[in-house]
């Protein structure tokens, strides 16, 4: 076998393997959208029935329930607050976790290290009862507010990681200038680590986006996200799949679309500093 073979077959191998792969990872997605335009009938049908006429009543009859409507409005609120709080504390504490010495710096650390690994359900009853108390149950700041504990962390460890690759010469130079440790961070680390934040940004965003456990909890009404909502279409006798289905489309739609249009800046964040010149 020729080295030329060889690379095709190999090259050929890594494009059935990736095929499988997205054929794996739409497969769900596909279906569950076909079953949200299929007729009750077709649904379920065995064998499945591949050749339908689609119908759309299910997004239409989505669109008219106000309830979904306001839950889609809270996501993207809940989202933004959850998302502007964790990136700009994040930029602050990753900055001076990476810069600046201090007592309780390492013990700083691992905290966020253990806050992120614990499962979420432990701050829900607690968070419950002083939720209740201080009036910030079932509200969007409370929702966003919580959601600090996991995207805190994450935020911290990945915008931090990012601020290692930038020389510390910068930072001298800039003290020289006659800068201080905010106007370095302002004028240095975020412009240079710019993609690695965006990237971060969007990484959370994904995760609060599609969080359920902790706003199944703290929600109630005015401040009940898409996902809680989705799930509300389940009822005690009877699922209305026609809707799940088409809910849990447009649930999809909005982060995929948001994913596809920012890919460079996850990509270009995620590799930032990993090819040293």
């Amino acid at each position: 076998m020729t080295m030329q073979t060889r690379q095709s077959m190999e090259r050929a191998l890594a494009y059935l393997i990736s095929l499988a792969a997205i054929l794996l990872t739409l497969f769900p997605v596909l279906w569950t959208f076909s079953i949200s335009i299929k007729n009750r009938r077709d649904a379920f049908a065995s064998p499945p029935v591949l050749v339908f006429e689609p119908i759309w009543d299910n997004y239409v009859k989505l669109w008219e329930n106000d309830n979904f409507r306001q839950a889609f409005l809270n996501t993207i609120i809940v989202t933004a607050v959850g998302v502007a709080l964790a990136i700009i504390i994040a930029v602050f504490a990753a900055y001076a976790l990476n810069l600046l010495q201090f007592r309780g710096k390492k013990i700083i650390g691992v905290w966020l290290v253990l806050a992120y690994m614990l499962p979420e359900f432990l701050f829900i009853i607690p968070i419950y009862v002083l939720y209740q108390r201080v009036g910030l149950y079932d509200t969007h700041f409370g929702l966003a507010l919580l959601y600090q504990v996991h995207s805190l962390p994450f935020a911290i460890w990945l915008i931090r990681s990012f601020f290692k690759e930038i020389p510390t010469e910068l930072d001298d130079a800039a003290r020289i200038d006659g800068c201080s440790s905010v106007q370095s961070l302002l004028r240095v680390y975020i412009p240079i680590s710019a993609p690695g934040i965006a990237a971060t940004a969007i990484l959370t965003a994904i995760w609060i986006w599609n969080e359920l456990t902790i706003a199944l909890a703290l929600t109630f009404a005015n401040a009940e996200t898409i996902t809680v909502a989705v799930a509300s279409f389940r009822g005690y006798a009877s699922i209305d799949w026609g809707a799940m289905t088409a809910a849990s489309i447009v649930a999809i739609i909005p982060m995929l679309l948001f994913a596809v249009i920012a890919q460079r800046y996850i990509v270009k964040g995620l590799t930032l500093g990993s090819v040293k010149e």
